[in-house]
């Protein structure tokens, strides 16, 4: 179980704790970054030129961004803010993972019993010769 720090620049608000009074207030919206056109007629969409790729696909995307050495640099500084558990907290989660295991291997294998039974009972299927 890996924890990511996160920042103020992340979460938006430049708070972590996350008690802003300002919290329910919402921000003014801002006209010109609009999604929707506001004044009524529709928008012409720009002129495509023959021949020209309208969007770079993800390997022109990565090389003009610096590829597999900005990647790996990205992920290293990713890495290091990983809040890593400690030997205890491994360990209290390696017992959980093994005991639900054994649960619900047991609670299968008696539901297959059961109904194996029951259909043997309703004689759905017949009961095994010895």
């Amino acid at each position: 179980m890996a924890i990511v720090r996160t920042t103020p620049r992340e979460t938006g608000n430049g708070d972590n704790s996350g008690d802003s009074p300002a919290q329910g207030i919402s921000r003014p919206v801002d006209r010109t970054k609009s999604v929707v056109n506001q004044g009524g007629r529709p928008q012409a969409r720009p002129a495509r030129i023959p021949g020209q790729m309208v969007r770079p696909n993800s390997a022109q995307q990565q090389i003009a961004q610096g590829g597999a050495r900005n990647f790996w640099n990205d992920t290293l500084v990713e890495l290091k803010r990983v809040v890593w558990p400690t030997k205890e907290e491994r360990a209290a989660g390696t017992i959980v993972t093994i005991g639900m295991l054994v649960f619900f291997a047991l609670f299968i294998t008696g539901l297959e019993v059961a109904v194996s039974h029951l259909f043997q009972w309703a004689h759905i299927i017949p009961t095994p010769t010895k």
